[in-house]
């Protein structure tokens, strides 16, 4: 078993992507450090050979003393620039690749993950990262200049090069005793600086919820015990950093001491000259920058090697649902959608739909209906290969959709949920998403279709009108009008409506089945129903119980032959819709003159056997999926080895 590539390395790759400014900084770093080690030698010939010999002229030893130093601002120049962009670049491949592998993910991997631990991620690690990456070519230098400091040392006198690098072991012995304290401590702020951006992230998506329950005061408790936690984890890892920092500095000072008492001896006894004296003199304070440094890039590199674990960490998480090898393009579809013997649960001890046989024809128009925790938003996000069945096969014109791209597949599928998502952009944006080379005409067209063209041109700036985050500026009904024009918009041959108009009034609602009756003939569509009038748009019917079919046919086939399809009506609230205002003291009067049936069945409503497969993009406010939180230790979860490490640090 091949062991994998430790972080430097992977990071190393990424670096060697942008070879060009790599090189030019390594370069500019290894030139820059040849000039100032010669700086040195050269003020020793200007003291020997000048000052006390006399044996030779001042003047072009100054000027090749100005010409060494301006080499080096060059050269500096280069190192700090080229440097400065190889590590902006890094940062900039990693968070698209962070973005892009997360818009690769299934809905399931997306529910787990914390969306403050993904902005965290994106964030707070690849600064780390670049924060180091900056530091590098600085450090490189010095440590060039270091090394060949040591070389001419050597050469001017062994006995003194010999103090000066006495205290290497020390500094070796330190440094590894930083390393495993820093690293985990670092890495358990970052954990807890994303648990932060994860409570932050839900009361801006939730303010109506706080706002509502009047639990302003709660959610700034809940972020200030997180905040107190997240300050307590750093000031743990100032406190590791004051107490080895001090130490890895002085401990090259204390050398320098003994050089200059060595050296001046020496000097005095006439074993040395003068100006080897000055020479040596000069590298051993010259030793202190890279010393420094030293001491910062421990800290910084254990930092930077927890921000690139937790990235790569990502990286690495697999999606469920990807293209198949060898996986075909999808021509255009008829829109014949079969499911074969189809098994697939959230939890392998609770099934969600369980043997489903269905095939729908195309252009046929289909209403699946069923209890709460039947498989009906399951069975239809599978057409759009959300999930993949664990048993059976789910086929469109006889191609299993796990053989196909999902992009060919997903171009020919739209889809309008009951929870819509809106992009932080304008409607006419929103409304083109799925179709951006639409013309204004095809948009307004399709708005017409969802009932939304009316209260769309009367926003302040009608289609070109900032829907706000999550698009929460506008109300449920009119974002779902949006998210219907949308997948109506991007002209499907197979269309998928869960539930698409919840939220719309009774009124609204059919002026929207109209507008449905003009555009779905000839389109194969999947109509999740939750009401009496979507049921009234269906070529057929089918009943789901358990996730099965257990009955299918129209309407009045089913009103006389299936007690389980006239119970479920008995649940639905389409006769007070159609007879009854929307006022909130009529609607507590209906609830007050009967049972809902559906509301008291045995089967599970909420939990693995029920979840939404709302679809958003990532980011801060837009949620990742049913979860969208939770701990860090579900998520992406760590070693358990460096859990233990955190265990044994002092607390915070």
């Amino acid at each position: 078993m091949t062991t994998p590539p430790g972080w430097v390395r992977r990071l190393a790759v990424t670096v060697l992507r942008h070879r060009r400014d790599t090189v030019i900084a390594v370069s500019a770093a290894v030139l820059g450090s040849a000039c100032l080690t010669v700086v040195p030698l050269i003020a020793r010939q200007i003291v020997d050979e000048v000052i006390i010999g006399h044996r030779s002229a001042l003047w072009p030893w100054l000027a090749l003393l100005l010409g060494t130093a301006v080499a080096a601002f060059g050269l500096s120049y280069l190192r700090r620039y080229r440097g400065g962009r190889v590590a902006l670049a890094v940062q900039f491949d990693l968070r698209n690749a962070m973005h892009d592998h997360l818009q690769t993910m299934d809905l399931e991997a997306l529910s787990r993950m914390s969306t403050g631990q993904l902005v965290s991620r994106a964030n707070s690690d690849s600064a780390l990262v670049q924060g180091l990456l900056s530091f590098l070519p600085i450090m490189s230098g010095n440590l060039l200049m270091a090394l060949g400091s040591l070389v001419i040392m050597y050469f001017l006198s062994p006995l003194l090069a010999l103090v000066s690098t006495a205290v290497l072991p020390v500094l070796f012995a330190l440094s590894y005793r930083m390393r495993t304290r820093v690293f985990p401590a670092s890495w358990d702020a970052q954990q807890r600086e994303g648990d932060v951006a994860q409570i932050v992230d839900e009361d801006v998506t939730g303010v109506r919820i706080v706002k509502g329950f009047g639990q302003e005061r709660r959610e700034v408790q809940r972020l200030a015990a997180c905040a107190r936690r997240l300050f307590g984890a750093r000031m743990r890892v100032v406190r590791l950093q004051a107490r080895y920092q001090p130490l890895l500095e002085a401990i090259p000072s204390l050398a320098q001491v003994a050089i200059l008492a060595l050296g001046g001896y020496l000097a005095l006894e006439h074993r040395i000259s003068i100006g080897t004296f000055l020479a040596f003199s000069t590298y051993v304070a010259q030793f202190a920058a890279p010393a420094r440094q030293l001491a910062g890039l421990l800290t910084v590199g254990q930092q930077a090697r927890a921000g690139v674990e937790r990235i790569f960490q990502l990286l690495d998480t697999v999606p469920a649902i990807a293209d198949a090898a060898g996986a075909v393009e999808l021509a255009a579809v008829a829109g014949r959608v079969t499911f074969e013997d189809v098994g697939f649960g959230f939890d392998a001890t609770a099934p969600v739909l369980s043997g489903l046989d269905l095939t729908i024809e195309p252009g046929e128009r289909v209403a699946i209906i069923g209890a709460s925790g039947s498989g009906k938003s399951t069975l239809a996000s599978m057409i759009s290969r959300f999930h993949d069945p664990q048993r059976g096969a789910v086929r469109v014109d006889g191609h299993d959709l796990r053989s196909v791209t999902l992009r060919s597949l997903r171009s020919q599928v739209g889809v309008a949920f009951e929870e819509p998502f809106l992009f932080s952009d304008t409607v006419r944006v929103n409304l083109a998403y799925g179709r951006p080379d639409a013309t204004d005409d095809q948009i307004e067209a399709a708005a017409r279709v969802a009932a939304a063209d009316g209260f769309i041109r009367a926003l302040p700036r009608g289609y070109d009108t900032l829907v706000g985050e999550r698009g929460l500026s506008l109300s449920g009904g009119q974002r779902q009008r949006i998210a219907l024009a949308r997948a109506i918009l991007s002209d499907p041959r197979v269309l998928v409506l869960d539930d698409a108009t919840s939220a719309v009034d009774a009124r609204t609602e059919e002026q929207i089945h109209d507008g449905l009756r003009q555009v779905l003939p000839g389109r194969t569509t999947v109509l999740v129903a939750h009401r009496l009038s979507t049921l009234r748009l269906a070529d057929r019917i089918v009943v789901l119980e358990a996730g099965r079919v257990v009955e299918q046919g129209t309407h009045e086939e089913l009103s006389a032959t299936s007690a389980a399809y006239r119970a479920l009506l008995a649940g639905l609230d389409e006769p007070a819709d159609d007879e009854i205002p929307d006022r909130v003291e009529t609607l507590a009067a209906v609830a007050a003159s009967g049972v809902t049936a559906s509301a008291w069945s045995a089967r599970p409503q909420d939990g693995p056997a029920r979840r939404s497969v709302t679809v958003g993009a990532p980011g801060i406010g837009a949620g990742l999926g049913p979860g969208g939180g939770g701990s860090w230790r579900h998520n992406l979860a760590p070693t358990p080895e460096l859990l233990a490490r955190v265990a044994a640090l002092r607390p915070v």
